[in-house]
Order: C-alpha cells, then structure tokens, then sequence
C-alpha cells in the first residue's frame, strides 16, 4: 500500500541535484516509525487498562458497608426475600444458585440498578444510592465475594466494568 501511494508523489521534492531527496527513502521510514509507535502506545493503553480494572474478586466493598446493607436488608427487604435471603413464593433467592444463575456473567451495574430502580416493590427508587450499594455489598458478601479496603460506590459508570463471576 505505501507503494501506491508513494507512485502518486512526485520522485523529487527539489530541482537542485545536489538536494534532490526521493520520497521513498524518506517517507517511508517515517511512515513506518509512526506506525510502530501508534501500535506500542495501543498496546501499552491496553495492558494499563488490564491492570487497572477492578475485578469482583479484589475486596470491592468494605465490611462495614455490609453491616450497614444488612440493617437496610432487614427494615426494608426481608418481609418479601426472608430473613435468610432465600425468597419465598414469586421472590427470588439473593444467595447461592439462585443468585449465581440470575447474575453470572452480567455486569454489577446490572445487579445494583435492578434494586435502585425496582425495588423495593412498594416503592422502588426510594432508598439512597448509599443503601442500594451498601445492599450490593451485602449480597456480594453472602454470595462468597471477599472485602476489600474501599467502599463500593454508586457511579453506574464504574460498576458496569466489574463482571460478576465465579471465577477468581
């Protein structure tokens, strides 16, 4: 391909023979440089991302945002999912299978906005951001996922990065 498009530049940039530079020879190494040094800045962005991104695995939550989760659980969610979070009748299970075959694969945004904009049934929506994340915290907890040093914050954003799996 640069063939062709060095066929369409004309061979000499001056008249002066002495000056006379053919393109090839210039403009083709520089093409070359610039595309090894856009395909090693693409891979370093690369492995910076993958270093950078929080897995589920990396202690995203704090205990004390599960102590917090479970006090909300209790006041607000256990009347329908049970003491024990294993839901009765048309509710569903917060913990183990249930928990895993609903939400293995799917992002923790997806998990965290199904409470925050559906539930509680009554009135969904009417919890803090705080509180649905706190209650994030808590099923993330019981489900087997460690604690970490950070709390799990509300940003959507963020939390559409971190996949739920089961897999460390």
């Amino acid at each position: 391909m640069s063939t062709l498009l060095l066929m369409n530049f004309p061979q000499k940039v001056c008249n002066n023979p002495s000056m006379q530079i053919h393109l090839s020879k210039v403009v083709l190494p520089v093409v070359m440089l610039t595309a090894i040094a856009f395909l090693f800045s693409s891979e370093q962005q690369a492995v910076h991302a993958q270093q950078s991104a929080v897995g589920i695995w990396d202690g995203i939550y704090t205990e004390q945002q599960v102590a917090r989760g479970q006090s909300v659980y209790q006041e607000v969610c256990a009347s329908c999912h049970k003491e024990d979070l294993t839901g009765q009748d048309m509710t569903p299970s917060l913990v183990g299978i249930g928990f895993s075959f609903k939400w293995q694969g799917k992002n923790l945004q997806e998990l965290y906005a199904s409470m925050r904009y559906g539930m509680p049934q009554s009135a969904p929506g009417s919890l803090s951001d705080q509180a649905y994340a706190d209650l994030t915290a808590l099923l993330l907890s019981l489900n087997g996922y460690p604690p970490g040093e950070s709390e799990l914050g509300a940003d959507e954003d963020r939390l559409t990065l971190i996949e739920i799996t089961s897999q460390r």
